[in-house]
């Protein structure tokens, strides 16, 4: 797991280099036609995944942030 660790923080920086470097605008202007056919078949599929591993962390933060309920103030055990 660490490898794919590695390989998923590589990649993220990676994109953001590139992302800092050129615009959408001239990265299509500029990028060659092989380029843009792989981005244009691989993308849906990686920001669909992306998307979902995110909302999975709102979730996640969303849950740990909720306020305490009622239920999570009882004590257990006896009071002394």
């Amino acid at each position: 797991m660490a490898d794919t660790t590695d390989r998923f923080l590589d990649a993220i920086h990676e994109l953001q280099a590139v992302a800092d470097d050129v615009t959408p605008e001239d990265a299509a202007r500029t990028f060659d036609e092989t380029t843009l056919q792989n981005f244009w078949r691989d993308w849906p599929h990686i920001s669909s995944w992306a998307g979902a591993l995110w909302r999975k962390l709102s979730e996640d933060i969303e849950q740990h942030a909720a306020p305490a309920t009622d239920d999570d103030l009882h004590e257990v055990g006896e009071a002394g």
